[in-house]
């Protein structure tokens, strides 16, 4: 009688992957045809787990227990954690450790190690097994946004934005009039043709321009002569969308633009118009709508009405699967419009200011990365023309108007507990010594946010060309330090058991996604495009930007842009799922509630920014010194 293999366990293993991602969407078939040819073995804590040589041809699974995994280098920065469920083996797991790494058992571990050659027939037969290594974080902001739809209140406006393309709900004919005509002309044409806007071709039928029926409208507002020609009057270049693209995109372009009409494009020749109208969702719901309603508010009360719609706006799109960076973005812009016409309204109680003013957007706004209950910070430099009492008259017009302003804000739900109003250079919120005394970036970001400072149009009286010199930016001796103890915090390893564990051993029983993800990424991204010398301010821009410059490596820059989507999808969907009330602007998530993909995700997220930071750390030590 030939004796039983213990190892093998076929039936128990299949039982334990049917409960793992992603082996859990496999077929009962493939799950047993993968778990034949398994074995399962056991580590005691602290033994040596084989990686390299022996587990070569395997995926290794943990079934339980865990083991931490530690680079050739015996740094820190290379260790890992694999928990319950999951992976390693094969360079098929994203943040794996390359090369001869060493594996120690943290406790008594049961792992799983799956033939090589087995699973890599299954990611043959299922893409989606292959995808869930190598795009950890795509398959897990679609896990998220179907796990937390329920903290989205179902919206009633169609699911066309996200699904249908540009080129799909554009009108197919294309009005034109050649250049020279005069405008009742063009008017005739928009008549006979029933549409809002013509195209303005040269005789090569070149597209140079757009017509609306608005701009027709300021034509005879303004007394221009009918025999004027539409290049007078056109817009150019004209604003146009990929018909690939889909409708969501074009309505943000339209949001963010203050436009109404977008040329769709299909292999760079004109194939169509979209317009508004055809994006519009019902009763009301959509970005434009409550954008040209805010536009339109007689009162305070009126906007501070209209702002209670946009929490709701935000977890209607972002149920729809809006991503959190289009969603910030919208919210950005409600937020300006928001404040522009709170000064509007404040101007005609008030006065205008005695000399022009530049207002400028500081940190989230700045960036245009606002999230729900994110508090609008703004700076405001009064001109002066070289006239010193129009200088004071202007600063104490603008001492007086700051705390309505303030008023207004909170009214709108648009102040919080990082936000706040600054009266002059936004520099000056900064305090080197204060960096100095205990030298941590993210102790500091409330006052680093005056770097992140993007003028305002459109607010108030804005000051002429040649007062625009503000660039913002820290003395080079301090941004420097900044930077090298900005990587000098390594990211966490990941989650393990219900609790966040760090690189020094150390762990944590909750989940800080902005202090642990979003924010140090916006600080890395930010401190090294200062000290690059680039003037952008978004965090993906400054990423990207980063990486045209040769100053980050490609794929490093890609990966933590991905890192910070997730985070800031993460952070959206907590928001959302926290509601209303006071201390919401940020949610601390239990570990132990996070779901195995998202746990996979968050792991990749975390190796993201600690390859960014290992990255710009090495390209301070080619300068002189790693921190």
């Amino acid at each position: 009688m030939q004796a039983r293999d213990p190892s093998h366990q076929p039936e128990s293993v299949q039982a334990f992957l049917a409960g793992v991602p992603p082996f859990d969407r496999l077929p009962p078939l493939e799950l047993a045809a993968l778990a034949a040819g398994s074995r399962v073995a056991l580590y005691l804590k602290d033994e040596p787990v084989p990686v390299e040589g022996g587990d070569g041809g395997w995926l290794c699974c943990v079934q339980r227990g865990g083991l931490r995994l530690r680079g050739p280098d015996d740094g820190r920065a290379r260790d890992d954690l694999r928990g319950p469920g999951e992976c390693f083996g094969l360079g098929a797991v994203p943040g794996a450790v390359p090369g001869a790494c060493r594996a120690t058992a943290l406790e008594d571990t049961f792992l799983v190690r799956l033939p090589g050659e087995a699973f890599a027939a299954v990611c043959r037969r299922h893409p989606e097994v292959a995808a869930y290594f190598h795009d950890a974080l795509g398959q897990a902001r679609a896990d998220s946004r179907a796990a937390n739809l329920a903290a989205c209140p179902e919206p009633d406006d169609g699911d066309y934005l996200f699904t249908r393309l540009a080129g799909e709900v554009a009108s197919r004919s294309l009005v034109r009039v050649p250049r020279g005509t005069d405008l009742p002309q063009a008017a005739r044409v928009m008549e006979a043709g029933q549409v809002g806007s013509v195209l303005v071709c040269e005789a090569s039928g070149a597209v140079i321009g757009i017509v609306t029926d608005r701009d027709l409208r300021r034509a005879v507002a303004t007394g221009l002569p009918l025999s004027a020609t539409v290049e007078t009057l056109m817009s150019a270049p004209v604003a146009a969308m990929a018909a690939e693209a889909a409708c969501f995109e074009g309505l943000l372009r339209m949001t963010g633009a203050g436009i109404r009409h977008l040329l769709v494009t299909r292999d760079g020749e004109p194939a169509g118009m979209v317009t508004a109208s055809d994006l519009l969702l019902a009763h009301g719901r959509s970005p434009m709508a409550l954008l040209r309603a805010i536009r339109r508010a007689d009162d305070a009360d009126d906007l501070e009405a209209l702002c209670r719609n946009i929490r709701p706006l935000a977890a209607a799109l972002a149920a729809r699967g809006a991503a959190a960076g289009a969603v910030s973005h919208i919210l950005t812009l409600l937020a300006e419009q928001v404040l522009a016409r709170l000064l509007a309204l404040l101007e005609k109680r008030c006065g205008p200011s005695p000399a022009p003013c530049r207002w400028l957007a500081l940190g989230a706004a700045g960036r245009r990365e606002m999230l729900p209950a994110t508090g609008l910070s703004l700076a405001v430099v009064p001109g002066d023309d070289g006239d010193a009492v129009i200088a004071r008259a202007a600063r104490t017009y603008l001492q007086a108007l700051l705390p309505r302003l303030g008023e207004g804000l909170d009214r709108c739900g648009l102040r919080g507990g990082r936000s706040g109003l600054c009266l002059g250079d936004p520099r000056a919120l900064f305090d080197p010594t204060g960096f100095a005394a205990d030298g941590d970036p993210l102790d500091h970001e409330a006052s680093l946010e005056g770097f992140d400072a993007r003028e305002l149009p459109g607010c108030g009286r804005e000051a002429p060309e040649a007062d625009r010199g503000l660039v913002p930016s820290p003395p080079p001796p301090v941004l420097d330090a900044m930077l090298r103890a900005a990587v000098a915090r390594p990211a966490p390893l990941g989650l393990y058991k219900g609790r966040l564990m760090e690189r020094d051993g150390g762990s944590a029983s909750v989940l800080d996604v902005a202090g642990r993800g979003s924010r140090p990424v916006t600080a890395l991204a930010r401190l090294a495009a200062l000290h690059g010398g680039i003037t952008a301010t978004g965090t993906v821009s400054r990423l990207e930007a980063l990486a045209r410059r040769g100053l980050l490596p490609g794929e490093t820059a890609r990966a933590a842009v991905e890192a910070f989507g997730f985070f800031e999808g993460e952070r959206l969907l907590a928001m959302l799922a926290a509601g209303d009330g006071p201390g919401r602007e940020e949610v601390a998530l239990a570990p132990e509630t996070i779901s195995p993909r998202r746990r996979h995700a968050y792991k990749a997220a975390f190796a993201a920014l600690e390859g960014l930071r290992l990255a710009l750390a090495a390209g301070l030590g080619a300068e002189g010194g790693v921190p």
